[in-house]
């Protein structure tokens, strides 16, 4: 999720992972990652997704922070505040050209948030139905306050992550022993400097790899994945869920990244 500061983009995702609004906003520092699981009924099979939501900075001055976010990202929310214009320009003028740039291949949504002051109706509101018509991307008008299509929202961008062929093309190339190798290299380095201590770092990799069963010389994806969780639990315990989640998922994209290398 990208935007301008304060156009609700966390108070979004609030009311949709735990349905309550809290007024006073806080600031995003970073990324902030929450997930909900949704269930999809599709013709020929019921899906249950599990949405990871990247709350992103919405300070424009820190772009190596939000392609650290933006990267490897499978749906993109742009969010507007319908009392404010001068975000859906900046929506249509650096927001959403950044997010072709960084993740061209991911379906996006755009998001105009709190119509429970703004209205359903004006400008503004005229402003984004164009913005959508030109970029070619569904909108919907919402309100993290009272609630209002927030549902709808998560659930269209998931939605559409279903049914685009992003999937397709995220295996284009094989994972070779050497990719793996390299996300093995790239996955430990991050351990030990997240963690802080290398020596104990090291110990704790060395254990949890041979609990997933991790053969460096001939290294799998699935014990690789598996090894990520272990390490995940571990760094839960250090630094708390939301860092160690943060973690995971960075790790998860580094064997993407050497799939596509």
């Amino acid at each position: 999720m990208v935007g301008d500061s304060s156009v609700g983009k966390t108070s979004l995702i609030r009311r949709f992972v735990i349905d309550v609004f809290d007024d006073k906003y806080i600031a995003t520092i970073g990324a902030k990652v929450s997930k909900r699981d949704v269930e999809y009924k599709m013709p020929e099979k019921t899906v249950y997704l599990t949405i990871m939501l990247w709350d992103i900075l919405g300070q424009k001055d820190y772009k190596k922070m939000r392609i650290q976010g933006l990267t490897g990202a499978h749906g993109v929310v742009l969010v507007a505040d319908m009392t404010r214009p001068e975000t859906i320009k900046s929506m249509e003028e650096f927001w959403l050209p950044e997010v072709t740039e960084i993740c061209p291949a991911a379906p996006a949504l755009l998001l105009g948030n709190k119509t429970d002051l703004a209205g359903e109706t004006g400008s503004a509101v005229k402003q984004m139905n164009d913005l959508a018509n030109k970029a070619e991307i569904p909108v919907i008008f919402c309100s993290a306050k009272t609630g209002t299509n927030v549902e709808q929202a998560f659930r269209t961008i998931g939605e559409v992550m279903l049914s685009s062929d992003l999937g397709d093309k995220k295996q284009v190339g094989d994972l070779t022993e050497a990719s793996l190798a390299q996300a093995i290299d790239d996955v430990v380095s991050d351990f030990c400097e997240q963690y802080g201590d290398t020596q104990r770092a090291m110990e704790i990799v060395e254990r949890e790899f041979n609990k997933a069963r991790v053969n460096v010389n001939s290294p799998s994806k699935d014990s690789l994945l598996m090894a990520i969780e272990y390490l995940s639990d571990i760094e839960r315990d250090v630094h708390g869920r939301d860092v160690s989640e943060v973690n995971k998922l960075r790790r998860w994209k580094m064997i993407d990244e050497a799939r596509s290398g």
